[in-house]
C-alpha cells in the first residue's frame, strides 16, 4: 500500500470513528432535543463554518501573508532520503501499458486542440451552471406550498358568493347596501364567538382570526360628471358631513374617530409607506392610488363596530362623488401559519351600480429556518454551498482575466451573482418587517389597524425577483448547452432569421391591433373579454395559438350578424391561418437553410460524448467495474471463434443497409481523399497501438512467469558503460564499495 492510500484509509477510518461516536453519544446518552432546537442547532453549526469558510479563512490568509511578507522564514531544504520506494522495470511497463492502453482511444479526430478547448470550457460550465440550475430549481419546489393557492381560492369565493346568513360582495349593487354587506360578512361574522367568551374567530373558519380592525377606505371625486380625462381624486379637509369649511377644533383629538373620516389619508402615511405602498389599484373603470383617499376604521366588538357604521351612514360618508371603497385586513390561519391579506373593492360606475372585487394574498412570513422541514433544510444548505462555488469560480475567472468581462455571458454571470445578493437583502428586509409588525401587535390597542401589506409587498417582490433569477439562469444555460447540434442549430436560424421574423412580427401586431381597435369599439360594451383593448389583444393571440375555450364566437355578434361573420372569419382566417403560418413557415424556411449549411460543411470532428469518454476515462472506467454495469461474456452454445463471425457479420449488414439507405437520398455524400486518408491514418495508428500494447502485455507476462526481473537483478553490473535502448542516452554504471576502497 502506498502512501497515498495509507492516508486515505486513516481518514476514512477517522471519520468512521467520529460518526460512530456521535451517533452513540446521541442515542445511549440519555437526552433528546426538540425538533425546533435541533433544527436551530444545525443551523447554527452551519452558519458558523459558513462564516469561517467566508470571512475567517480569508482574514486568516492575509494575516499570514502580511507575516510572511514583512518577516520571512528561511528556506528550509529537506535532506535527501535514499530509503524511499525505488521503481523497477515492471512498474515502468505497467505505467507505459496504461499510457498505450489511453493513445488506443484516441484519433486524429482528437487532436484538434481548439475544439478540445472549447469542448473543455463548456464541460466547466456545463459543470458549474447545470448544478447551479439544478440546486436552483430543488430549492424553489421544496419551499413552494400548494395551500397557498387554495387559501387564496376560498377565501375569495366566501367573500364574494353568498353563504347562508352572510351576503357576498358580488350581491351588492348599489352604495346603500354596502353598510349592510359589511354588518353580515365582516362584523357578525368575525365576532361569532364574542357572546360565548371564548376568542374570537371567524364564522367559516375558527382557526382564522382576524388581525387588528378592518379598514374602510373611500376615493371621492372632486367633479361628479365624467368626462375624457382620469378622474381628479378629492384631498381636501372636511367637516362632518363633508362640510366646509375646515375647522380645526381643539378637541379633534381626542375625538379622533369622529374626524378622521374627513381628512385625507396623505397626511397620516410613514416613509416606508411611500416606497413600497405607492402603487395604483388597477380597476375595472379606472386606476385608484393606493395612497390617497378618506378612511374610516371599525372596531373589534360588534357593538362598537355597529356604532362606527350608524355614525358613517347618518353623515353620509359614501355620496355620489364616492369613486371607489376599499376594505383592508389581514386574516391570520394558526393551524398552517399563513397570513392572508385582503382588500374588497367596489367601483361605482357612472349609471349608479358597483363593480366588486376581491384580492387576497397569501404568504408565510413568519416561516423561519428551524420552522422549514429537514427536506427544505438540505436544499437550502446545498443551494448555499452551489452558490458559494459558482461566485468563487466567477470571482477568480474575473480577477485573473478582467478582459473577460466584456463577454455577454460573463455579465450575465455577473449579474445572476447580484441578483442572488438582492434576494438575499430582501428576504433580510422582510424578516425585519415581520418582527416589527409582530412587535406591533403585542402592544396594539383595540382601535388600531394592523397594516401587513408592506411585509406582503415585500414578499411579492421577493418571489418575482426568484421568478427573474430563474429566467436568467435558464438563459445562463442556452450558452452551455450550444454542444448540441440541436442548439446550435436553432441559434444559427435565429441569427440569419431576426430581421425577417422581426418585420413580419411587426406587420401581424400592427394588423392585431387594428382588429383589436374594430373589436373593442363593436362589442366592447357587451363582451367581458373584448371591454379593454390589452385583454382585447391577449384573448385574439390565445385565440390565434389554439386557446379556445374562453373565447366564443358569439362575442363578436354584438354589431350584427354579417359584422359578426366578416369579424370572425378575419380573427379564423387572417391571422389565424394566413398571419400566423407564415410567421411559422419563415422560421421553417431559415431552418431549412441552417440544416442544409451545416450538412454541406465537411467538418468531421468529434462530439461533446465523445470528448468527455476521453477527458474523464477514468470515471466512465469506475461505471463500467460496476457490479451492475459489468458486461459479462455469454456463450449462447457457441464458441469464440463463432461469436466473432457472428458479431462481424451484423457489423457488415448495418454498413449495407446505410449504403442502400444513402442510395435513396437525391443528394449523395461522397468523402474526400481526405476524409478517406484520415480514416486510413487512423486505423494504422491503430493497428500499431494494439501491437504496442500486446508488446508490453508479453514483456509483463514473461516477467510475471519467469521472474526474468530478478534475474537481471542478480547479474552482476558492467563496468563500462551501457546504452539505454529506450532513451537512446549513455550512462555510467554505479560503483560498489569494493571498488571505491581499492581506486583509493
Amino acid at each position: 500500500m502506498n502512501a497515498k492510500k495509507a492516508h486515505l484509509a486513516m481518514f476514512a477510518i477517522t471519520v468512521g470513528i467520529i460518526i460512530a461516536c456521535m451517533i452513540m453519544i446521541s442515542v445511549f446518552a440519555g437526552f433528546k432535543h426538540e425538533v425546533v432546537k435541533f433544527k436551530t442547532m444545525l443551523v447554527s453549526m452551519v452558519i458558523v463554518l459558513m462564516f469561517q469558510y467566508l470571512i475567517g479563512d480569508p482574514i486568516k490568509f492575509v494575516i499570514l501573508a502580511l507575516d510572511r511578507t514583512f518577516w520571512p522564514p528561511k528556506i528550509y531544504v529537506p535532506p535527501m532520503s535514499d530509503e524511499g520506494y525505488k521503481h523497477d522495470r515492471r512498474d515502468f511497463l505497467k505505467q507505459r501499458l496504461g499510457s498505450q492502453k489511453s493513445n488506443l482511444v484516441i484519433s486524429s479526430q482528437y487532436r484538434n486542440w481548439k475544439l478540445n478547448e472549447q469542448y473543455k470550457l463548456i464541460a466547466h460550465d456545463l459543470f458549474t451552471y447545470g448544478q447551479y440550475f439544478l440546486c436552483l430549481m430543488c430549492l424553489v419546489l421544496v419551499t413552494r406550498d400548494e395551500t397557498l393557492y387554495h387559501n387564496t381560492r376560498i377565501i375569495k369565493d366566501l367573500f364574494m358568493f353568498n353563504h347562508t346568513d352572510y351576503t357576498g360582495l358580488k350581491e351588492v349593487y348599489f352604495l346603500n347596501q354596502l353598510y349592510d354587506f359589511i354588518e353580515s360578512t365582516l362584523v357578525i361574522a368575525f365576532n361569532s364567538n364574542s357572546s360565548t367568551g371564548t376568542a374570537p374567530g371567524w364564522v367559516h373558519a375558527e382557526q382564522t382570526v382576524l388581525l387588528g380592525v378592518i379598514r374602510l377606505r373611500q376615493l371621492r371625486v372632486i367633479d361628479p360628471d365624467i368626462g375624457l380625462d382620469k378622474p381628479e381624486f378629492s384631498e381636501m379637509y372636511y367637516m362632518p358631513d363633508w362640510q366646509l369649511p375646515y375647522r380645526r377644533l381643539h378637541y379633534a383629538d381626542k375625538y379622533w374617530r369622529i374626524y378622521e373620516p374627513w381628512i385625507p389619508i396623505t397626511v397620516s402615511f410613514e416613509f416606508l409607506d411611500g416606497l413600497l405602498m405607492n402603487f395604483d389599484h388597477v380597476g375595472y373603470l379606472n386606476s385608484y392610488p393606493e395612497l390617497s383617499g378618506y378612511v374610516s376604521l371599525l372596531a373589534r366588538s360588534t357593538g362598537n363596530s355597529m356604532k362606527v357604521l350608524d355614525y358613517l351612514n347618518e353623515y353620509h360618508w359614501l355620496t355620489l362623488n364616492t369613486s371607489a371603497v376599499f376594505i383592508d385586513f389581514t386574516l391570520y390561519n394558526v393551524d398552517v401559519n399563513l397570513f392572508s391579506i385582503c382588500t374588497l373593492r367596489v367601483e361605482k360606475t357612472p349609471f349608479g351600480g358597483l363593480v366588486p372585487d376581491v384580492q387576497v394574498e397569501s404568504a408565510k412570513l413568519l416561516e423561519n429556518v428551524d420552522q422549514m422541514p429537514y427536506s427544505g433544510l438540505l436544499a437550502l444548505l446545498i443551494y448555499v454551498v452551489v452558490f458559494i462555488q459558482f461566485s468563487q469560480t466567477l470571482a477568480t475567472k474575473l480577477w485573473y482575466e478582467p478582459r473577460l468581462l466584456k463577454s455577454i455571458w460573463n455579465k450575465l454571470d455577473l449579474f445572476i451573482f447580484l441578483v442572488n445578493l438582492m434576494v438575499v437583502v430582501l428576504v433580510v428586509l422582510r424578516e425585519a418587517l415581520v418582527a416589527n409588525m409582530m412587535k406591533k401587535v403585542e402592544g396594539a390597542s383595540k382601535m388600531e389597524f394592523i397594516d401587513f401589506r408592506r411585509p406582503s409587498r415585500m414578499h411579492q417582490l421577493t418571489t418575482i425577483t426568484i421568478g427573474f433569477l430563474i429566467c436568467i439562469t435558464t438563459l445562463r444555460l442556452w450558452r452551455v448547452m450550444q454542444f448540441s447540434s440541436v442548439f446550435e442549430l436553432f441559434t444559427r436560424t435565429l441569427y440569419l432569421a431576426w430581421a425577417a421574423v422581426a418585420s413580419t412580427a411587426i406587420a401581424i401586431v400592427i394588423f392585431l391591433m387594428g382588429f383589436c381597435f374594430a373589436v373593442v369599439t363593436i362589442n366592447g360594451n357587451n363582451s367581458k373579454n373584448f371591454n379593454r383593448f390589452v385583454k382585447s389583444m391577449v384573448m385574439c393571440m390565445c385565440f390565434s395559438f389554439g386557446f379556445s375555450a374562453q373565447v366564443k364566437p358569439s362575442e363578436l355578434f354584438h354589431g350584427g350578424k354579417w359584422l359578426g361573420i366578416l369579424l370572425y372569419g378575419v380573427l379564423a382566417f387572417v391571422i389565424i391561418v394566413l398571419l400566423i403560418n407564415v410567421f411559422v413557415s419563415l422560421i421553417n424556411d431559415y431552418f431549412t437553410i441552417a440544416k442544409t449549411m451545416r450538412d454541406s460543411e465537411t467538418d468531421h470532428r468529434i462530439n461533446f460524448f465523445e470528448f468527455l469518454r476521453v477527458e474523464f476515462s477514468g470515471f466512465f472506467r469506475c461505471i463500467q467495474n460496476l457490479p451492475c454495469c459489468r458486461r459479462n461474456y455469454v456463450r449462447n452454445n457457441r464458441t469464440v471463434a463463432q461469436n466473432v463471425s457472428r458479431k462481424l457479420d451484423e457489423m457488415e449488414a448495418k454498413k449495407a443497409m446505410k449504403q442502400r439507405q444513402r442510395r435513396g437520398y437525391q443528394v449523395i455524400h461522397r468523402e474526400s481523399n481526405d476524409d478517406a486518408q484520415s480514416a486510413y491514418k487512423d486505423r494504422g495508428e491503430r493497428i500499431i497501438n494494439v501491437g504496442n500494447i500486446l508488446s508490453t502485455q508479453l514483456t509483463l507476462l514473461s516477467m510475471l512467469l519467469f521472474n526474468d526481473d530478478e534475474e537481471e537483478q542478480d547479474q552482476p553490473e558492467p563496468r563500462d558503460f551501457e546504452t539505454d535502448v529506450e532513451g537512446g542516452k549513455t550512462t555510467e554504471p554505479k560503483k560498489n564499495k569494493s571498488d571505491n576502497e581499492a581506486e583509493a
